[in-house]
């Protein structure tokens, strides 16, 4: 379907409904000579004459108003459209999904001083260790853990962080540890759904026998204050253990080194981003500088 261009449409439509080209022009912010110039073009299109004087003003030619008729009609449905669009973006949740250890120890902490300054935007908060996908399920942010290696979507890292393994100095009083196979033989916590134990000791060179072994699974967003209670080992990431580690209370018994490329990132999908996201966005950014 070939159409005239949408100016020379615009153009002639708000003449037709103001009876003056220089009315049409202010609303639309052009010239006088700009919307003549538009009339004329849509003239020449359709090869027929669309709009003539009348009195100090112009009016559609009887086949002009037809025209000016569905168009009005299809601008005012167009308008609605994009109204309820705008509204919709407006008001619909920002939907966030997160690691749970990111939720619980760095979001929530800070979350209150965002919706104190913006009470306006409702937000829906996921903390999951699964990899949701942005676009299928409509989420407008990530925070994940990772390298950055996301396609198709960008990713902004806000903290470094590698990891190892910790423990409270409580859970080791008197037990030696000094190689892999020694923390084999302590008590771990472990989210649920993960085989972080197996992964980490089989990745240390310790293969272990068939049998009992003395781990607690939790969600992820208990596993920080397991450690810290000495419950159990875990294998996380080292930036929520520093003032831990300042204090004396937990240690990292086996520290896998500092990744310049490991971290927690922002992931988005590309803009462009809706204006809930980008004052969210940015408080982010402020929170992570100061």
């Amino acid at each position: 379907m070939k159409l005239p261009p949408l100016t020379s449409l615009r153009a002639f439509e708000a003449a037709a409904r103001h009876g003056s080209l220089s009315a049409a022009a202010r609303e639309l912010n052009v010239t006088h000579a700009a919307i003549a110039q538009q009339v004329k073009k849509l003239e020449e299109w359709f090869g027929t004459k669309l709009m003539q004087r009348e009195g100090r003003g112009v009016a559609p030619t009887p086949r002009g108003a037809g025209l000016a008729a569905g168009l009005a009609e299809g601008f005012t449905a167009m308008q609605a459209a994009v109204d309820a669009m705008a509204e919709d973006d407006a008001t619909r949740p920002l939907k966030i999904t997160l690691t749970p250890s990111f939720a619980a120890q760095w979001m929530m902490p800070r979350l209150g001083a965002f919706r104190a300054a913006h009470p306006e935007i409702e937000i829906m908060l996921n903390p999951t260790s699964v990899t949701i996908d942005l676009a299928a399920d409509d989420y407008d942010v990530a925070f994940r853990f990772g390298g950055g290696d996301w396609p198709g979507l960008d990713a902004e890292r806000v903290m470094e962080s590698g990891h190892a393994v910790f423990a409270a100095t409580s859970l080791l009083a008197g037990r030696k540890v000094e190689t892999p196979a020694d923390v084999a033989a302590l008590p771990w916590v472990q989210e649920l759904g993960m085989d972080e134990r197996r992964v980490w000791l089989k990745a240390h060179g310790v293969e272990e026998e068939p049998g009992a072994r003395n781990i607690l699974h939790l969600p992820g967003h208990l596993i920080l204050d397991a450690i810290r209670r000495g419950e159990g080992v875990g294998n996380t990431g080292r930036t929520w253990f520093t003032d831990d580690i300042a204090r004396g209370e937990v240690v990292a018994l086996f520290d896998d080194g500092e990744a310049t490329d490991i971290g927690y990132w922002i992931v988005t999908r590309p803009p462009p981003h809706r204006e809930p996201l980008k004052a969210f966005l940015k408080w982010v950014r402020a929170e992570i500088r100061a």
